[in-house]
């Protein structure tokens, strides 16, 4: 699992003790926002929550190929590529106080 953190704060019109529904999602398309700004794209939404993704999937096609060419010295790159590169995922959600998590 990864770990919650919450977004820095920002300023933000009234927000009721238990926000009403329009408000979360405002909320949420703010934080969906700034996140949009540091290079995340949007790829599953509902009304209170969001997934992103940062970073592209390697092309495993290309990797073999070069694997086999440098008779395997590629798949030293290819797994370095597995292990550290690929896609981030990310949850952002807005809880019934107006709160936004992360969850990486």
């Amino acid at each position: 699992m990864g770990v919650l953190q919450r977004l820095k704060p920002r300023p933000r019109p009234e927000f009721s003790e238990t926000g009403t529904a329009d408000e979360r999602e405002e909320l949420l398309n703010r934080a969906i926002a700034d996140q949009q700004r540091s290079g995340w794209r949007l790829t599953a939404r509902s009304r209170f929550q969001a997934v992103l993704v940062k970073g592209r999937r390697p092309n495993h096609a290309l990797h073999l190929v070069l694997t086999l060419v440098t008779f395997g010295f590629w798949g030293i790159v290819w797994l370095g590529l597995l292990i550290f590169g690929g896609e981030k995922r990310q949850v952002v959600a807005v809880d019934e106080h107006g709160h936004i998590h992360v969850q990486r």
